[in-house]
């Protein structure tokens, strides 16, 4: 098998900005994640071993019985490292010099909601995640005054209002601007749509019902925080003529109830009311493009027992001794150039066909393989260009 080193121009490194789309449905205290619903294995009722609307974070486990999974552990010695979420006097006190410490997998993670009372601010530290973001609320300003922590508009530390989490895991560096898209149902009817439509950040109402377009539209319910991924909810105009229970509070539906039921210790929620979230991330893929040359007169032998004339090579005695073991040189290659007319056999030609091309590092350990769908025919007369792309 022929190896040959790539040259500096035959190798490219591109950065590929992809925006993945994100989309989580939440009714019934459930959240489902682009459509997603539980995936039945041999050994357990969903393969990740995580929730409905959750990613598992390193995907082990997959399918594994619950009496032989795979967990995190440490030995504790005297250099001080531990698993993370295990305290510092936990270290010293539960464990002794020897000891594994132990973690679970598998890591997961969802969308989930927070909620905030009236005047929340001044009680700590329920009031402390809003508290935490004023400088970053501040910060976005400039894009629009919405963002202001205090002003005008109301005081998100006396507000009632929501956050809603995004983890970074599914939209990677930011969440692309003009492309959150909130929907508030109630048995299945949109009463009320959130969306970006100014790439600002405002969270403005641009559909629902009429009642919830009287009361209103065009109005600006929340804004986003795209690096950080939060979505923060103030508005508090009714969506909903009727009143319906929203796990803390039974009364007409408001946009600072959206998503109630997600990961948010609330149990009981009115099935009739669903949510949906849906917006594109940023996330930069590195690439690596690889030109593989097959060029002309090259690769013209198969390693392919096929390859080889089976009547001459039967016919062929190979020599012994005490000293060597040596087969005939003069094995014919069986031809493999057909022709167009009956009962006529084309001159003899070189010709292989190449399937498939491996990738070596610099000590010759096999990194990947590329499949061709169909085998290529490569004649002395052809040379061939390979585009390889791989993400690193």
């Amino acid at each position: 098998m022929p190896y040959y080193k790539f040259k500096d121009s035959e190798i490219l490194y591109n950065t590929l900005e992809t925006h993945p789309k994100i989309k989580f449905d939440i009714n019934d205290n459930k959240v489902y994640y682009n459509n997603l619903n539980t995936q039945p294995g041999e050994f357990v009722s969903n393969v990740t071993h995580a929730d409905v609307g959750s990613l598992s974070l390193y995907e082990m486990n997959i399918d594994r019985p619950a009496n032989s999974l795979i967990y995190p552990f440490i030995t504790k010695g005297g250099n001080f490292e531990a698993l993370g979420g295990v305290s510092v006097s936990d270290f010293s006190t539960a464990y002794q010099y020897g000891d594994e410490i132990v973690g679970t997998y598998p890591l997961s993670a969802s969308i989930s909601k927070e909620k905030f009372a009236a005047d929340h601010g001044t009680n700590s530290p329920t009031g402390s995640h809003i508290l935490a973001l004023k400088n970053t609320l501040n910060h976005y300003t400039a894009l629009s005054s919405h963002y202001a922590f205090s002003s005008s508009m109301g005081d998100k530390k006396t507000q009632e209002l929501a956050l809603i989490y995004i983890p970074s895991i599914f939209y990677g560096n930011e969440i692309r601007k003009g492309t959150v898209d909130l929907k508030f149902y109630i048995s299945g009817t949109l009463v009320g749509r959130l969306q970006d439509t100014n790439y600002n950040g405002e969270l403005i109402q641009t559909d629902g019902t009429a009642y919830a377009q009287t009361n209103g539209g065009d109005s600006v319910a929340g804004v986003i925080l795209y690096t950080e991924g939060v979505v923060l909810l103030t508005g508090s105009w009714g969506l909903t003529e009727t009143a319906y229970d929203f796990g803390d509070v039974t009364r007409d539906g408001q946009w600072i109830d959206f998503a109630a039921g997600a990961n948010d210790g609330i149990s009981a929620v009115d099935a009739s009311a669903s949510f949906s979230f849906e917006c594109e991330g940023t996330q930069d893929v590195e690439t690596i493009t690889m030109f593989a040359n097959a060029n002309k007169y090259d690769l013209n032998y198969s390693t392919n027992h096929t390859y080889v004339d089976y009547d001459s090579h039967q016919a062929l005695q190979v020599t012994t001794g005490s000293t060597q073991y040596t087969e005939n040189d003069k094995v014919e290659l069986f031809n493999t150039v057909s022709s167009s007319f009956y009962d006529h056999e084309e001159k003899f030609k070189h010709q292989t066909f190449i399937s498939k091309i491996g990738i070596y590092d610099e000590k010759k350990n096999l990194i990947a393989i590329a499949n061709l769908a169909t085998p290529i025919k490569k004649t002395g007369e052809r040379d061939f260009t390979f585009k390889l792309k791989l993400d690193i």
